[in-house]
Order: structure tokens, then C-alpha cells, then sequence
């Protein structure tokens, strides 16, 4: 059975909502305001997720910032007359941001970019103490640069920030492709090797999509990255939800073909994630321990007709 999208109702946060999400403050452009966020969380303040916004002059679309430089070089001095010049912050190196960026932008088809760089001026200093006072705990906290209104839209720029508050409150999603191979009436199942997590369970293989990258690219680079295999994505069966206690899988079921004759299972130098693989019928994978929600796709097969 496909599972419903857990995000098609969290899409949209309303305004009143954002209140108990993030509080709203407009911190002053120095050295106080940068250090603001930071000594609240210090002070033991707690939020589902910190969003620091701020205004980039030459970006053109929206920026979420993945690194927090361990750098304060100020071209210009700041409200307060301060302009230091190649100043370390803490001398302990840079901080990447604990929102996961790469899983949002996997499920989100806007014009928003990850960046690496958000500077060193106050911006960059705001987003390391924020991220220094946090230390080691999970609360999602980055640094969202959008562009001045007159080169994109304001509406499309409140879109954006809404959309990351949503992403902040709701368990991430990550997007993986699984390969669907069906033989006589079988269909082709994988069993995680021992170092993997979750191993010993039963799969159609795939992985993860790289942001941007759509399912069927995704699973034929993963089935010659896993097994060495070159194979030819066809079409989606439909995609199936899995909840996990960090995180959302959205499985998108893909049949495939072998591109030439079927490969030998025995020769398996090339397998980096399985240690067998085996054909199946419906009755007969009865007995696995299936990963995630695998064990729907099997049934699905059946119930669509692909394993006539």
C-alpha cells in the first residue's frame, strides 16, 4: 500500500505558528547582535531550530548557508564602528551548519542553493557563535541569504523562509531510489551486508539521490556504484514512505533492466553494500526481513500486474 506524503500538509507553516517555532528578533548589525542568539542559548533557551535571515547584495537567488568561517574580515565597519581585519573567531576552525541541507534540497524543487560561503562580515559571525554556543546538540540552526527585493521577488523570498521553517519543524526527508528487476514471474531482492546499517535485511537496491538528480539517474549511477552493474532504468511503480526515528524515507520503486544478459551473482568484487541476492515470488519472500517498507513494493508488483 503507498503511504500518503508526510509533508503535503507541512508544506506551509501559518503565520501564527512561526511564533512558537522561532521567536522573532532583529539583531542589531556589531558585535552585539552577533553574540546575541548565542548568549540566549547559553542562558538555556531552547527552540525547535534557529533561522538567522539576512540580505545578500550580490546573490540573485536565495542562499542557505552550509559553513561558518572561522573568519571575520570586515571590508566595512559595522554599526558600531568596529572593522576588524583577518580576525579568527575562536581559532578552533570552521562550522558547518547541523540543519541538513542536502536532504531538504533533495525534496525541494526551488531555486534555493546550498552555499559554502557566507562571507565574513557580521552574517558569517552571527551563524559561527550560534552554531559555537550549540556545540554538540541537533537543534537546526543555518544562515538563509536572500537577495535585495529588486532582484528577486520579496513574495518568492517569504516562500523560501517559510518553506525552511517547515523543513526545521518536521523530521527531514531523504529521498532514495530502489531497483525493481522482475524475471519469470520474480522479482530480485538484495540483502544488506554486515557492516551496513540495518544489516541483514532485504531490499531492492538502490540509494540515495544526489541533490538534483532525479530517480532514474540516481539508480542506474548507484546499481554500477553497489554492484558494477550497467543497468536501464524503464519507469516508477510510485514511491512508499518509511519512518524512521531521525528521518523520512521516501523510497521511489524504479524498474529496471539489465543493460545485456544478466550478471553472475556470484561474482560479487564490485558489491560494496550486499552480501547476496536472490529471486523471489511474493509467497516465497514471506519469510525475509524486509527493510523500511520494501516489503509493500513486493506486493505492489503482484497487485500491478509487472510480475506476470
Amino acid at each position: 500500500m503507498l503511504c500518503e506524503d508526510p509533508w503535503s500538509s507541512q508544506r506551509e507553516i501559518p503565520d501564527a505558528k512561526i511564533h512558537t517555532l522561532l521567536e522573532r528578533e532583529i539583531l542589531t548589525v556589531d558585535q552585539k547582535g552577533s553574540q546575541r542568539t548565542a548568549q540566549r542559548i547559553a542562558e538555556g533557551e531552547q527552540w525547535d531550530g534557529i533561522l538567522h535571515i539576512g540580505v545578500c547584495g550580490t546573490c540573485t537567488t536565495p542562499h542557505l548557508e552550509r559553513r561558518a568561517q572561522d573568519l571575520l574580515h570586515m571590508e566595512i565597519p559595522d554599526n558600531s564602528g568596529r572593522q576588524e581585519q583577518s580576525m579568527t573567531l575562536s581559532g578552533e576552525g570552521d562550522l558547518t551548519s547541523t540543519a541538513p541541507i542536502n536532504l531538504w534540497l533533495q525534496n525541494w524543487y526551488t531555486d534555493a542553493k546550498a552555499s559554502f560561503d557566507a562571507g565574513t562580515y557580521i552574517c558569517n559571525e552571527t551563524l559561527y557563535r550560534s552554531l559555537q554556543a550549540l556545540g554538540d546538540t541537533s537543534m537546526p540552526c543555518l544562515f538563509l541569504h536572500l537577495p535585495k527585493a529588486e532582484t528577486y521577488p520579496f513574495e518568492k523570498s517569504m516562500e523560501v523562509v517559510q518553506e525552511v521553517l517547515a523543513r526545521m519543524a518536521h523530521k527531514p526527508v531523504m529521498s532514495v531510489a530502489g531497483a525493481v528487476f522482475t524475471h519469470d514471474g520474480r522479482f530480485l531482492v538484495a540483502r544488506r551486508a554486515e557492516h551496513e546499517s540495518h544489516s541483514g535485511t532485504w531490499e531492492f537496491p538502490g540509494g540515495k539521490l544526489e541533490p538534483q538528480e532525479t530517480p532514474h539517474a540516481a539508480i542506474e549511477r548507484e546499481i554500477e556504484e553497489e554492484f558494477g552493474w550497467k543497468v536501464q532504468a524503464q519507469k516508477s511503480i510510485g514511491t512508499w514512505w518509511h519512518h524512521f526515528p531521525s528521518v523520512t524515507i521516501a523510497l521511489n520503486a524504479i524498474l529496471c533492466n539489465f543493460d545485456g544478459d544478466f550478471p553472475s551473482f556470484e561474482v560479487q568484487e564490485r558489491w560494496t553494500s550486499h552480501d547476496r541476492v536472490e529471486w523471489h515470488t511474493v509467497p516465497s519472500s514471506s519469510i525475509l526481513d524486509f527493510t523500511g517498507s520494501d516489503q509493500h513494493i513486493a506486493v505492489a508488483l503482484l497487485d500491478g500486474g509487472h510480475l506476470s
